[in-house]
């Protein structure tokens, strides 16, 4: 266990909703930054729960958030931009209308050794709903959603 991980937020995950390609990117290394239109209020380090939505619908794996950082977008591209794995024009499309954005910085990627389908997401706890974007679940919750992954 590293240094970093002994020092996680133990009350809670969130859980990150990505599109397939993205949540692959992470998993694979080439994609260090999450870009998002809304902040998350998460203490750092994080746990993230990775969620690729459809036409997987699967939990894929784990990551760090070491860091949190909002800026203006054009700041927020110079920075981190090459780190997204995305396209300018893809990013001046997610960010349409908001003059603020942030990047979240992604650490110690893990792919489960079993994908998680949404049905068995949905089974087991009770309730559980991926977010559109991002949500938070409390560590219980979250260990018990990597378990079904064994």
């Amino acid at each position: 266990m590293t240094e970093e991980m002994a020092e996680l937020d133990q009350d809670r995950m969130i859980v990150l909703s990505l599109k397939p390609r993205f949540a692959e990117a992470i998993l694979a290394g080439t994609k260090t930054v999450e870009l998002r239109r809304t902040t998350p209020k998460i203490e750092v380090p994080t746990r993230a729960l990775l969620y690729a939505s459809t036409p997987v619908r699967a939990l894929l794996g784990t990551c760090i958030i070491t860091s949190v950082t909002s800026a203006r977008l054009t700041d927020l591209w110079h920075e981190y931009g090459s780190r997204a794995d995305l396209p300018f024009h893809e990013f001046k499309r997610y960010f349409e209308g908001v003059e603020v954005g942030t990047a979240l910085t992604l650490d110690e990627q893990r792919p489960l050794s079993r994908r998680v389908p949404l049905q068995d997401l949905r089974a087991k706890p009770r309730g559980f709903r991926p977010p559109q974007s991002f949500s938070y679940v409390d560590s219980k919750t979250g260990d018990r959603l990597l378990r079904m992954a064994a």
